[in-house]
């Protein structure tokens, strides 16, 4: 059964579908945030977590960051490094998220649109998400690890046949 699960893990559908629903969440994602730059500073600020002068470049930067990285995702290119870089900034979310929901309630995170349904005041429901976001990116990333150590034993398989047929 362990070995079933495994090869379900290690599929190319399942990466497909990994990089499809978290591409997705990003390009998701970055639309209001692109569209409402300033809106999104404003959120930003009140985490208090960046100087004055960089609000700005991180509410125009980080959501084209976000868009790009989801495609890159949806196509397949640079998948190893895409999932890192988003599942990284989901760890800093996180972070930022716990540590400002200590000082009082979060009104809105500025991830998603108020009105959608993966937004969220709730700390709890935040963080399970992000966890669940965070998953999808670090199975891309092992499973990335895994299908170049199985090409390259793959690759010496086939350079030791040759030897073996000349």
């Amino acid at each position: 059964m362990g070995f079933k699960k495994n090869k379900i893990f290690q599929s190319k559908g399942f990466q497909i579908v990994c990089r499809l629903i978290l591409g997705c969440v990003f390009i998701y994602a970055s639309i209001d945030k692109i569209a409402f730059p300033n809106e999104f500073a404003k959120i930003v600020q009140n985490y208090n977590v960046l100087p004055e002068f960089s609000l700005k470049i991180v509410a125009y930067l980080l959501p084209w960051v976000e868009l790009i990285l989801g495609i890159f995702l949806i196509v397949g290119l640079f998948v190893k490094v895409s999932a890192v870089t988003l599942s990284s900034l989901m760890v800093t979310f996180m972070l930022v998220m716990g540590i400002k929901s200590l000082s009082g309630p979060i009104e809105d995170c500025g991830c998603f649109p108020k009105s959608s349904i993966i937004s969220s005041s709730n700390v709890i429901f935040l963080l399970i998400r992000d966890v669940l976001f965070i998953s999808l990116g670090v199975i891309l990333i092992l499973q990335r690890a895994s299908l170049k150590r199985l090409n390259k034993i793959e690759q010496r398989d086939e350079s030791v046949e040759e030897t073996k047929n000349h």
